[in-house]
Order: structure tokens, then sequence, then C-alpha cells
């Protein structure tokens, strides 16, 4: 009987071993350039940026200076990408078309003449955003770019006809 149980205690003594083996595990992450656009919902089709709104008034022969507008919108859109990314905003000439830095305002009267205007990339309408012609930069190290628009009616000469004046804007973001 002691030849069972040498044989027991020995499989006990077995089992009872520690068998160690070390292992690695390489982790990684490829980072890749890219953006998305916050403040919209993105989904099929082009979404509403806002409104730039110039308000009313009788007339816009105002000799104390041009009428102006910033865009209204809910969420201010924002491009947001990492560091040192390049992107272009690409405004074309609306409905009315446009050349150079003017697009135009229109009513559904066709006798009526159309309302120049001009739309800017910042606050001070230093930046002019002309027709079709990309404006490029790169995204700060903050990760964020703010994408307002500003508009702004020069004093005119002729008064306008009577009505609502509009145009619509395709805004282009690419990165």
């Amino acid at each position: 009987m002691k030849g069972p149980a040498v044989l027991a205690l020995m499989g006990t003594m077995l089992c009872n071993a520690a068998i160690a083996a070390q292992l690695q595990v390489q982790v990684r992450i490829d980072v890749q350039r890219g953006c998305q656009l916050v403040g919209t919902t993105r989904s099929a089709g082009i979404e509403q940026l806002g409104v730039l709104d110039f308000g009313s008034g009788p007339r816009l022969d105002d000799p104390a200076g041009p009428l102006s507008a910033a865009l209204i919108s809910q969420r201010q859109p924002r491009l947001e990408c990492n560091p040192d990314t390049p992107y272009q905003v690409r405004v074309d000439g609306g409905l009315h078309g446009g050349v150079g830095e003017v697009r135009y305002l229109a009513t559904a009267a066709p006798s009526s003449r159309p309302i120049p205007y001009r739309i800017y990339a910042d606050a001070a309408r230093l930046i002019p955003l002309p027709v079709d012609v990309p404006i490029s930069g790169r995204v700060p190290d903050t990760g964020s770019v703010e994408l307002p628009l500003y508009g702004r009616i020069e004093p005119l000469k002729d008064i306008p006809a009577v009505g609502r004046y509009s145009d619509l804007l395709k805004v282009t973001v690419t990165w």
C-alpha cells in the first residue's frame, strides 16, 4: 500500500507546483488627422447653419454707416480637429450670384434692384469671404476653430423697393 500512497503524494505535490510564464501584450493606437463639425447635426443633405439678419428699415442710404449682421444660430458652429490640421472654408455666390466680394439680396418683384452685401470671417469685418474662393487655415493647438459669419450692407445711393430681400448661401468646410 506504500506504492499507491507515494504515487498519490507525488501527484499532489506536482499539482501544487506553481508554473509561471511571462507574456507581453503590445498596446497601440494610430492617431490620424481628422476633424468633426460641432454645433450642427450631421445627416444626409445640407444643414441649416443659421441666419444673417440685417433687420428691417425703410431706407438703406444712412450716411451714419453700413448695416451689419452676425450669424444667428442656436449653437455656433466650430471645427474640432487635431492641432495643425489644414482646413478651408468656401462660400458660394448664393441664389442671386456674386462677383469678387459682393453678393446680392433680391426680392420676388422683377422690377426691384438687388441689394449688394458682403460677408466676412471676423467681427471687425476685415477678412472678406470672396465668392467661391477658399479661405485656408490651420487648426491651432486648442484643436478648435470657430466658424462665424458676419455681413455688411454699405449705404446705398438708390432707395430700394419695398419687399423682403433674401439670399441663400452654401458654406463648404473641408479638411
